[in-house]
């Protein structure tokens, strides 16, 4: 390409049915770095503040996508005059980046800005061209692509709940829901798209904090019993791992139980989704009237002219928007409720469940649950489902606590077993109870642990209970001992779900060996696992300064863990273990498989000498 200016170039990447572009973006290498541009529409120049146009989208805030039909936040005309078209000049805001190799910014310059040169993909089309090198626009999708793994990267490493499985079609949204992604969104372009709105709206917040200007800041928290971000994000690894799509959909509504509505207003209160210190939005002014607003803000100071907006006037505006919003979710939610339970009482009276596709299945289980009324061959389907793993936490929930006809008796039973089993889910099945008795998110209060160590070096053990709130009662479970604090909290509640749906209670404690004279170490039982094996021989002595590192490469989507452990033995024996996986956990199960045979080969009486195998 010669004869451009990189300042005014553009690629505008969207999906295949969108008409409204609002952004493009460039890059080009900078020493280590890179120099980034994002260019916004600039629809403040459009819609003059005060007027007809501007008033009937406050009252609408968004533009709303429906499959029958879309509701414009702005007149069409208007839409068209703004929208960004390609290699058609355009006015834009224009957010410019210095950033290194590892995706921090360095520098940050915002102002009004032009778009001369410019080309509209889809996501599919970008994502081809950074794959081909053939393609005229290779360079800089590859290199956008590049940025992008760089700026996710150094998001997750802050402890951002980022992430991206394309394979399954899963990612996280800002607000830490897990989302499905349309067939059309599951390849890098979309990556490529996030990460720079990401930068450019995390940037933006940050000069306008920096500079004490108030704007729309969007903040945004997890409700206190959602954990630690990084712990669960870990777990989705795993899930992708496994390609598990029943988990994902577990933890997907375990996660819309703890994520809170994000909300806007002119002070700075924090983004945990993403967890960054300030946020907001303004990369689809079109769409968005927030977006829009801080626009105006923007274009004012930059251009050396007081906000239009005082503090007290966003204030005003923000709790009006956010107002909105909820009404607008909560009809939303109702109306979408009485479809779904009208379509399913119809569909109840069907002789065969099993040709429904399941989000249609969910609702008819749902609805008989209610009604107490089982159709015949409506927990036969239902039972296959579980089988094999389709069956999801809300409609396990549903029969689990909820199943009081007698029809559903043999499927409780079944459940009860299963989640036996699996222990690891109760968790979630609980969550998910006492979200249904709170009409809303868990607090702090609503939800209470006890764990209490009651082991010791040679046989580490540890005690909980589950206690929950709601209504004014109280329900606790008994406790429950295990060699994990984990596996504890798993039994414990474990033990309160069954109480709660007046099942049979099926957790147990952990039987303790005696402890081992070092001088006769016994072989832990075959049935455990392996990283909890080599863990018990470090506490009763048979083997010293047991030690774990980690180290991964890759993108981080992508993302492949090697774990090195390594334990003494007899004092002087050095043993060594390598493992590699998909999560940090499966590359340490793997090392710890290959430690433990170790371990056990050397202290297994009838074998040879201590570290025959040891390397």
């Amino acid at each position: 390409m010669v004869d451009y200016n990189p300042a005014e170039t553009g690629v505008m990447i969207d999906a295949e049915t969108t008409v409204d572009r609002d952004d493009a973006i460039w890059i080009e290498p900078h020493g280590d770095g890179y120099d980034v541009w994002i260019h916004i529409a600039r629809i403040a120049d459009h819609v003059p503040e005060g007027r007809p146009a501007d008033l009937e989208a406050r009252k609408r805030v968004h533009t709303r996508y429906r499959t029958e039909y879309t509701r414009r936040m702005l007149p069409q005309p208007i839409e068209e005059r703004a929208s960004l078209e390609a290699d058609r000049a355009s006015e834009t805001f224009v957010v410019h980046l210095r950033v290194d190799a590892e995706g921090r910014v360095h520098d940050v310059d915002l102002g009004p800005g032009r778009l001369t040169r410019s080309w509209a993909m889809t996501h599919r089309e970008a994502a081809d061209a950074a794959a081909d090198a053939a393609h005229p626009l290779h360079a800089t999708l590859a290199l956008a692509l590049r940025f992008a793994h760089a700026t996710l990267a150094a998001r997750r490493a802050t402890g951002a709940l980022a992430f991206y499985d394309l394979h399954s079609g899963f990612a996280t949204d800002e607000e830490g829901h897990l989302v499905r992604l349309e067939s059309t969104e599951r390849n890098s372009g979309y990556i490529i798209v996030q990460e720079f709105m990401v930068a450019a709206n995390a940037q933006i917040a940050a000069w306008a904090a920096g500079r004490d200007l108030p704007i729309l800041f969007r903040n945004h928290r997890l409700a206190a019993v959602a954990g630690d971000a990084a712990e669960l994000r870990a777990e989705l690894d795993t899930v992708a791992a496994a390609g598990d799509t029943a988990a994902f959909e577990m933890l997907r509504t375990r996660m819309r139980m703890v994520a809170r509505s994000a909300t806007y207003g002119p002070t700075v209160h924090g983004h945990h989704g993403l967890q960054l210190p300030v946020y907001t939005h303004a990369t689809s002014p079109i769409r968005r009237y927030p977006d829009l607003v801080t626009q105006r803000i923007l274009l004012a100071v930059t251009a050396g002219e007081p906000s239009p907006y005082t503090a007290e006037d966003l204030t005003e505006l923000a709790a009006d928007l956010n107002a909105r919003i909820t009404a607008e979710r909560e009809r939303a939610a109702e109306h979408f409720r009485r479809r779904a339970r009208e379509e399913a009482e119809r569909r109840l009276e069907q002789a065969d469940f099993s040709a429904l596709p399941y989000p249609e299945f969910a609702k008819v289980l749902r609805v008989a649950v209610e009604r107490g009324d089982v159709p015949a061959g409506l927990v036969e389907d239902a039972e296959r489902r579980l089988e094999s793993g389709e069956l999801q936490l809300r409609e396990f929930s549903e029969a689990y606590f909820y199943g009081g006809d007698p029809a559903f008796v043999p499927l409780r039973d079944e459940l009860n077993r299963r989640l036996a089993n699996e222990p690891h889910q109760a968790v979630s099945l609980v969550n998910k109870y006492l979200q249904d008795r709170l009409g809303g998110p868990i607090g702090a209060a609503d939800m209470l642990w006890e764990l209490d160590s009651v082991g010791d070096a040679a046989a580490p053990a540890f005690a909980a209970r589950l206690e929950i709130r709601f209504n004014g009662e109280r329900r606790r479970s008994p406790l429950r001992t295990r060699r994990t604090k984990k596996d504890a909290r798993n039994h414990a509640a474990l033990a309160l779900a069954a109480g709660l749906a007046g099942l049979p209670d099926l957790s147990c404690d952990d039987r303790f060996e005696p402890a081992v004279e070092p001088s006769k170490p016994l072989l832990v039982d075959a049935d455990r696992n392996p990283v909890e094996a080599v863990q018990i021989y470090a506490a009763r002595g048979v083997v010293q300064h047991l030690a774990w590192e980690f180290f991964s490469e890759g993108p981080s989507h992508e993302r492949v863990f090697t774990c090195s452990a390594a334990v003494t033995l007899d004092g002087d024996v050095r043993i060594r273990a390598q493992g590699r996986g998909m999560s940090k956990q499966a590359a340490k199960n793997a090392a710890a498989e290959e430690l433990r045979a170790h371990i056990e080969n050397a202290v297994r009486p009838e074998e040879g000498a201590h570290g025959a195998d040891a390397r």
